[in-house]
């Protein structure tokens, strides 16, 4: 899968840096296409907001916010908790640092991602994202500073 890693500078803060990726022959970001995609949902996307706000710019990137666990053992994707019924999938590295893809609307009906077909493709898009930019870091093609910053 090819992207490129762009940093949200409207939520990067004092505490964490805040990245997407903008698919190859896209020209919005995954995490600008969540909140496009589900502009409706306003009472869970200012839940949305506010989480990633608070951690960018007070508490650091907490995994107490996030819900683990939601792709492959080790691979540091999750879901964004405490969000209603919006679901926001991302990759974890450490408190400084935090990479966004996309989400979606998860039905009450829905019991897992994988009941949901089209949250259960946001998923599974996060999840190949995850593994092309670990391969990027054992191949030192991308480093993780502990700062948040990337290069």
């Amino acid at each position: 899968m090819d992207f490129e890693i762009v940093e949200m500078e409207a939520f990067t803060g004092a505490k964490a840096h805040v990245y997407s990726v903008i698919p190859e022959g896209e020209e919005t970001s995954l995490l600008e296409q969540f909140f496009e995609e589900n502009k409706l949902y306003t009472k869970d996307l200012k839940k949305v907001i506010n989480k990633i706000k608070v951690m960018a710019n007070d508490t650091g990137i907490r995994k107490d916010f996030l819900k683990e666990g939601e792709g492959s053992l080790g691979d540091g994707v999750f879901a964004l908790d405490y969000t209603g019924q919006l679901r926001l999938y991302g990759i974890y590295f450490h408190e400084a640092v935090v990479l966004f893809g996309s989400g979606g609307y998860k039905p009450p009906s829905a019991k897992s991602y994988q009941d949901h077909p089209p949250l259960h493709a946001k998923a599974e898009q996060i999840k190949a994202i995850a593994k092309d930019i670990y391969r990027m870091i054992i191949n030192r093609e991308l480093k993780v500073n502990d700062d948040g910053t990337l290069e």
